[in-house]
C-alpha cells in the first residue's frame, strides 16, 4: 500500500511547498532561504511518515514545547534581533523554524542561530 500523507503543517511553511527532496533545493547554497527550505523539507520528510493530523499534531508538539522558553531566551539575550521575528511569527511558525536551527545546530554548530532571525 503506498503511503500518501501530506502533512497539514506545509501551510505554514514559508519557502517549502511539498515537492521535491533536499537534492531539488531552488535556492543557491549561499542564499540564507536554502538553509530554510532544507529545514521545512526535512520536517516535511519527517511529518510525511504521519499517518494522521493527530500524529502529525503529536510530532510538532514536540517542538511547540519548547517555544515558551525559546521566545523567553530570546527577548532576554536577543532583544534588537528577535522583536520582529518573534512579533511575525505565529507559535506553529516558530516550532518550524526552532526545528530548523536544531537541525543546522546539530551539523553546523559553530554558525549560531542568529540566522534564523531571516526566518
Amino acid at each position: 500500500m503506498e503511503h500518501n500523507y501530506k502533512p497539514k503543517v506545509l501551510s505554514y511553511f514559508k519557502y517549502y511547498k511539498g515537492k521535491g527532496t533536499i537534492n531539488d533545493n531552488p535556492f543557491p547554497c549561499e542564499d540564507i532561504r536554502s538553509r530554510f527550505w532544507h529545514g521545512e523539507c526535512m520536517l516535511a520528510n519527517l511529518l510525511e511518515q504521519c499517518g494522521s493530523e493527530d500524529e502529525e499534531n503529536a510530532k510538532i508538539s514536540v517542538w511547540a514545547a519548547d517555544v515558551t522558553r525559546w521566545r523567553s531566551l530570546l527577548k532576554e539575550h536577543k532583544t534588537n534581533q528577535s522583536a520582529r521575528f518573534l512579533r511575525d511569527n505565529t507559535d506553529r511558525q516558530l516550532a518550524i523554524a526552532l526545528y530548523i536551527v536544531t537541525l543546522w545546530g546539530k551539523w553546523c554548530p559553530h554558525e549560531g542561530e542568529d540566522f534564523i532571525f531571516d526566518y
